[in-house]
């Protein structure tokens, strides 16, 4: 039982390494953008993906993200949104 256990959990490990690798992070949204230099600001506040996809232009504003990256950022999320429908 106990090896099953252990077995198990070996076996495990790897599919949730290759899941957590294929989703796609802030920085890795952020360098698709060529907006990589930011990611710092979204690193101090906590912002994952999912956070960033309920941010407005205010939030982002608040970021410190300056109006042109702001605008990529949105419209780019946008069409995210609109391909995953």
């Amino acid at each position: 039982m106990l090896c099953g256990g252990i077995m198990e959990l070996v076996f495990s490990f790897p599919i949730r390494d290759k899941v957590v690798e294929d989703q796609p992070t802030v920085d890795s949204f952020l360098h698709s953008l060529g907006l990589e230099k930011y990611a710092i600001h979204f690193k101090a506040e906590e912002v994952d993906l999912y956070s960033l996809k309920q941010m407005g232009d205010n939030d982002l504003k608040e970021l410190g993200v300056p109006m042109g990256p702001r605008k990529k950022i949105l419209l780019a999320l946008a069409s995210r949104a609109r391909r995953q429908v």
